[in-house]
């Protein structure tokens, strides 16, 4: 054992790799002796406040403010989110989906230090709705073992739309499903694209919103409140002070259930899910009926280009049904089950990743090969208006053989000779 003089004054034991404060009556440590030091586990909100703070340029003094952005795919929630995020946003001009996953953006919004949640649309172009149920929900059940609670929700619509579509509307039931009527004092009603919109159109659609009574007019009742994005930061940033004025923190029904334990077919969305691919089903037998009739008839006819066509729509028709019972399936998976599967979809898709990135590659050294080809068959005279490099051309002044990236009519800065470049 080492001596009590070993002890330094400030009451440390020197060891071999670590000096610990340590109390008379404990057990002295050899100067060799090691110490293992465990780490508290990594938990999610461990990992929330690191996103947050390896995203800002400056310290958080505070526990950041939760808000989610929700709304149909393309009705502009990332770029609601880039108005304010201290990095840049993927947004979306076509009809597929930039959010694929439940996604956090720390923001700094006046004085509070804010995560905006951004959040996937129903009725994607790329995932089944029982997928980014089961995305929402998890993240709702982190965030809550994180002791992580929304302030309020956002919720987007596009005015442009002229009328409220399929997807519109099953999106609008989604969000009153997972949020709950209880909650809409803390939850926006937000419009957007109000630029590219004519402005009469424009009051009139948001008329219809708030009137109607399978629209926002229930919400409205019960608290939510009503206001338009006018693709500023200044807009944005007054939506998001609404929500932090009020000071309150909500605990969605989707994600009450889920603590609860409840399954996801048997939650409020999960049912709605439920039910929308029990109509679609129904839908999808009532036109197998009708397109066998088809068939039938176009073989009474012998009309070949006529069957062909509608074996084409059979077998488009029967990859529906058989995306509908495998969603089914899914709204009634075990949490293990569901983990597994989008594992397994993630690893498609890298391998799918890989083997694109693979063949673009391909493609671009047969490009280059047939550039070195040509090259090589064209008389040394003509080589200065050749291709070298990829996306562009160069030439060489015919006088100093400078090269320019120039096109047309061009003087050489080198030697001031003028010449004509024609690609």
């Amino acid at each position: 054992m080492s001596s009590p003089a070993s002890k330094t004054a400030d009451n440390h034991i020197p060891g071999s790799w670590v000096s610990l404060p340590v109390a008379d009556c404990r057990p002295r440590l050899e100067m060799n002796d090691t110490v293992d030091v465990v780490p508290p586990p990594y938990s999610e909100q461990d990992r929330i406040w690191d996103a947050a703070r390896q995203t800002l340029p400056e310290k958080i003094p505070e526990r950041p403010k939760l808000i989610a952005i929700m709304g149909p795919t393309g009705v502009g929630k990332s770029t609601f989110i880039s108005k304010l995020a201290a990095r840049e946003m993927k947004i979306g001009h076509n009809l597929s989906s930039c959010t694929q996953e439940v996604e956090e953006v720390p923001c700094k919004v006046g004085n509070h230090y804010v995560i905006l949640v951004d959040t996937p649309g129903f009725n994607d172009t790329n995932r089944s709705d029982t997928e980014i149920l089961t995305a929402v929900a998890d993240w709702m059940k982190g965030s809550y073992k994180a002791d992580m609670r929304l302030s309020g929700i956002i919720y987007l619509h596009d005015i442009s739309d002229t009328r409220m579509t399929n997807s519109g509307l099953l999106n609008l039931n989604m969000f009153r499903n997972l949020c709950g009527d209880h909650n809409l004092k803390n939850v926006i009603l937000a419009t957007t694209k109000w630029g590219v919109t004519p402005l009469q159109d424009a009051r009139r659609r948001e008329k219809d919103l708030t009137s109607d009574t399978r629209f926002w007019r229930p919400m409205i009742a019960a608290g939510a409140v009503v206001r338009r994005f006018e693709n500023s930061p200044e807009s944005a940033t007054d939506l998001v002070k609404k929500i932090l004025d009020k000071g309150q923190k909500i605990v969605p029904t989707i994600q009450q259930e889920v603590v609860d334990g409840t399954k996801l077919a048997d939650t409020q969305a999960g049912a709605v899910i439920e039910a929308t691919i029990a109509r679609l089903q129904k839908q999808h037998d009532q036109e197998k009926q009708a397109l066998l009739e088809e068939v039938q008839r176009a073989k009474k006819e012998q009309n070949r280009s006529m069957q062909e066509a509608l074996e084409v729509e059979r077998q488009r028709l029967e990859k529906r049904m058989a995306e509908r019972e495998e969603e089914a399936r899914q709204l009634h998976m075990t949490t293990n089950e569901a983990l597994q599967l989008r594992i397994k979809k993630l690893e498609e898709e890298q391998a799918q990743w890989t083997a694109e990135e693979a063949e673009v590659a391909e493609e671009i050294e047969q490009f280059k090969q047939k550039v070195r080809d040509y090259q090589s068959k064209l008389p040394k005279k003509d080589k200065h208006k050749v291709k070298v490099g990829f996306w562009h051309l160069r030439w060489r002044c015919q006088v100093c053989k400078n090269k320019s990236e120039d096109e047309g009519r061009w003087r050489c800065p080198d030697c001031g000779h003028v010449q004509e470049n024609i690609s």
